[in-house]
């Protein structure tokens, strides 16, 4: 597994890691869940990619929502659970106007088919010059976390 460093520079923070536990920590090792859903005020954070991804997600709803006195005004917005259901989900911090959402792309580009007269034993390609049929949803994202152990 490869660690993501990137900075935010919008944001004004320092250079942030995703860490092997899926959180946020700053260069000071702390993480201030009401700091991040300040800077994230009428911003779309999108996660994309497979279990690693989404389980960095789920600890980051976590942590955001431990701040935020009305649970009532954290929602999915399609009122869809969480669950290990294959496709998206979108949270809203109604507060904030902010959204941190997933969506399920394990490979990031698009599975398919194999193709006609193939292997048997070949049950899907994947087609590295097509992104994942789900990611004209992430390009407004103001926050895009791709992750892939694939």
């Amino acid at each position: 597994m490869v660690l993501l460093y990137f900075q935010l520079s919008a944001f004004h923070f320092p250079i942030i890691i995703f860490s092997f536990c899926g959180f946020f920590a700053t260069v000071e090792n702390r993480f201030d869940p009401k700091l991040m859903l300040e800077k994230l005020r009428n911003k779309r954070l999108v996660f994309a990619g497979d279990s690693i991804g989404r389980n960095q997600w789920e600890s980051l709803l976590c942590m955001l929502s431990s701040v935020v006195p009305n649970k009532d005004s954290i929602y999915e917005v399609n009122g869809s659970p969480i669950t290990k259901h294959k496709g998206f989900l979108v949270f809203k911090f109604k507060d904030y106007n902010c959204t941190v959402e997933y969506y399920r792309a394990p490979f990031l580009v698009l599975q398919s088919r194999p193709p006609a007269g193939s292997s048997e034993k070949i049950k899907t390609t994947l087609k590295v010059d097509q992104m994942d049929w789900n990611s004209w949803k992430w390009k407004d994202a103001d926050v895009l976390v791709f992750n892939t152990g694939h």
